[in-house]
């Protein structure tokens, strides 16, 4: 091993000037994948004129509220309404609390004594119950819940 060969001394030339292409190779990749990444965040044409037209839009339909405001067509909203207002919302959560609370304590007994081979959907269906919304989950089984 002592003595080097000239073909050997050649390939360590040329894989130390491989490497260095590499090295270049993958500064210029990451060069242009940060251009195509500042390419990609940009918006096309097409989509800046749907947001003019959307925006402009909305543009109309509050100039529309604020003549209504300044005209005096919507009266403000008192002090004393706003407070009688927020009281009644705040009595209606804590109802609507309670409800899905004793909702919560009764579908939990309920579900302990589901015969073998009951699914929910099945007693659901059965009692005449379904949500508002898509799929309600185990966790928190009485959110949305209506009469049929």
């Amino acid at each position: 091993m002592g003595d080097d060969s000239p073909g050997l001394i050649d390939m360590e030339q040329q894989i130390k000037e491989v490497e260095e292409q590499i090295k270049t190779a993958r500064g210029y990749q990451r060069l242009l994948k940060a251009r195509l990444s500042s390419l990609n965040a940009t918006s096309t044409a097409d989509d800046i004129r749907a947001k003019i037209t959307t925006l402009e839009f909305e543009k109309e339909q509050l100039s529309s509220r604020l003549e209504d405001i300044r005209t005096g067509k919507i009266k403000p909203v008192t002090a004393e309404e706003r407070e009688v207002a927020d009281q009644a919302l705040q009595a209606w959560a804590k109802k609507a609390d309670s409800r899905k609370q004793i909702f919560l304590e009764l579908w939990a007994i309920a579900r302990d004594m589901m015969p073998e081979g009951q699914t929910k959907e099945l007693l659901w269906d059965e009692l005449g119950l379904e949500t508002d919304g898509e799929g309600a989950s185990s966790k928190d089984e009485g959110e949305a819940l209506t009469t049929a």
